[in-house]
């Protein structure tokens, strides 16, 4: 074999293999970006997603709708509230024992009637604020129970949430009880109540909700900066949470 053909066989060799190498490192970085994209994905599923007020299937057979322009009444059976920018540690504790806080300091959750003036999204720098209307436009007394779902929770942030739910003016704040870390594990945190179960951070009932009857909803989300939680150990960690509102029974005549 001439010296010319070994050589043109060397290179063709060569060739290939530069091919293979190169396909080979350009399947390697389609496969870490896929793998990052999923993650990515995964985490703004997880931490990052809007918190979302339903009305499942039953309830709106049966006429319950909501709106968030008490004017408008533009009538939906879902409401979608934007996250926020900065979620770190706020307090509604200001003007209390809780806090060295006052109220009107820029880390203070505002007060009920401030925060429920405005219809719809009402978010702060670091607070989900959300006020909507839920009425009975059907024609059968019902009544409807409202639950607020833990959907996922990471890096125990749960253990610093705060959800307040203002129904007609009379709020309440939920939240889990201390942990180990508070000067009282096992009890309630101060002014809150405890919530409901390890999947729902509340549940309330409304009875004989007649057809006609609105009422009208604020909630409130924020990381408790006063919380003996509210550490390091919870950055980048997250609590997706939602809201649904279902019919229980139906009266009949």
């Amino acid at each position: 074999m001439s010296q010319k053909i070994k050589l043109a066989e060397r290179v063709i060799i060569a060739s290939r293999h530069a091919r293979v190498a190169k396909a080979s490192r350009f399947g390697i970085m389609i496969s870490a970006i896929l793998t990052f994209l999923i993650f990515a994905i995964s985490y703004y599923g997880e931490v990052v997603g809007n918190f979302t007020f339903t009305i499942d299937r039953p309830a709106q057979n049966a006429g319950i709708t909501m709106y968030e322009d008490h004017i408008a009444k533009d009538y939906t059976a879902r409401l979608i509230s934007e996250i926020v920018d900065d979620p770190t540690g706020m307090t509604g504790y200001c003007g209390t024992e809780y806090t060295d806080f006052e109220l009107g300091s820029s880390v203070c959750i505002p007060t009920d009637e401030e925060i429920s003036l405005l219809d719809g999204q009402n978010n702060g720098m670091s607070y989900i604020a959300y006020t909507f209307y839920v009425e009975n436009a059907g024609d059968a007394t019902i009544d409807m129970s409202a639950k607020m779902n833990i959907i996922s929770t990471t890096g125990d942030a749960v253990q610093a949430v705060r959800v307040r739910v203002i129904i007609d003016g009379i709020g309440t704040t939920y939240a889990k009880v201390q942990s180990l870390k508070g000067d009282a594990p096992g009890q309630l945190e101060p002014l809150t109540e405890a919530f409901y179960s390890q999947t729902e951070a509340m549940n309330q009932e409304f009875t004989a909700f007649a057809p006609g009857d609105v009422i009208k909803v604020t909630v409130i989300i924020w990381y408790e900066g006063e919380d003996a939680d509210h550490t390091m150990e919870i950055m980048g960690g997250g609590v997706k949470l939602d809201m649904q509102f279902s019919v229980t029974d139906v009266y009949e005549y």
